[in-house]
């Protein structure tokens, strides 16, 4: 186990919401290896099962209403460690719009695409977040306060978009 210590930079970027400022926020979490250890090694997304919805989805494919992006419906073990809240998105990841990144990886790995997040996608999500990059840190652009219903989602978009 790499005994590194991860850096994380999230630039949270505020999304169109009444008590929010206007401007970028940056807040750095530093992810000790243990806790990265433990991060890689589980699965915090709950496997879909009928009647119980997931705990993210992948916004913006197809006709969606919401804006693309990875949004936190629940929060899982860790994510909070991380830095992420309810209906936190994230958009991007160094620049790039995460449905750009992960479509084709899931589509290359044979990972069903989805609406609704699983433990597979949740576990790649990590990899290419903490082992696929070899920066000391990862800028993530991330809109808060997407609404998690279809009917709010419309009237929502980013205030602040890089």
């Amino acid at each position: 186990m790499n005994a590194r210590i991860a850096v994380l930079l999230i630039v949270l970027l505020i999304g169109a919401c009444s008590r929010a400022p206007d401007y970028p926020i940056t807040k750095t979490v530093t992810v000790s290896a243990t806790r990265l250890a433990e991060i890689r090694s589980r699965p915090y997304f709950k496997r879909y099962r009928e009647g119980v919805g997931p705990t993210a989805r992948l916004g913006g494919l197809d006709d969606d209403s919401w804006p693309a992006g990875v949004l936190f419906l629940e929060l899982d073990p860790y994510l909070e460690d991380l830095g992420f809240a309810l209906e936190h998105m994230i958009a991007r990841i160094d620049g790039t719009p995460v449905n750009d990144i992960f479509i084709e990886r899931w589509r290359k790995k044979r990972i069903k695409r989805p609406e609704g997040f699983h433990s597979e996608h949740y576990r790649d999500l990590i990899e290419f977040l903490f082992l696929e990059h070899d920066k000391e840190r990862i800028v993530l652009t991330v809109y808060v306060g997407v609404p998690r219903s279809s009917t709010e989602v419309r009237s929502y978009s980013p205030r602040v978009e890089h």
